[in-house]
């Protein structure tokens, strides 16, 4: 199977500085898929981010298009290719995109951690 990423594109997002200094900070991360009926081939992959810092916080939502050259089946949608290897091929966009942004906006600029997108996945199905 011949993957591709097509393209990614920033669908949302909110930089908002704080006036008052806050020690509380935290990171979420949410990943949702998309199975477009009219595209073949064709899936997304997003992600929904919130990330509250000291001095700012970011509410980041991304989108990325995958291309596959086998039939998008509900086999395909249920398995580990998308539910891991996908997002895993998108994360280290968003982690860059992340930096970029804060460093350009004058901010310390902020390195995701890296996310274990098998424990992810795991935890997810727990979940349901």
């Amino acid at each position: 199977m011949n993957i591709q990423l097509k393209a990614w594109s920033v669908k949302n997002l909110s930089l908002k500085t704080n006036d008052k200094s806050s020690k509380k900070q935290s990171f979420n991360l949410a990943v949702g898929y998309s199975f477009p009926d009219n595209s073949e081939g064709e899936f997304g992959i997003g992600f929904l981010i919130h990330i509250k810092e000291t001095a700012f916080r970011i509410d980041l939502e991304m989108l990325f298009l995958f291309h596959v050259d086998q039939e998008i089946d509900e086999a395909f949608q249920q398995s580990s290719f998308v539910k891991i290897n996908a997002p895993a091929i998108a994360y280290p966009y968003v982690r860059s995109y992340i930096s970029n942004l804060t460093l350009q906006s004058g901010l310390n600029p902020i390195i995701l951690p890296t996310v274990n997108f098998v424990k992810f996945a795991e935890e997810a199905q727990k979940e349901q």
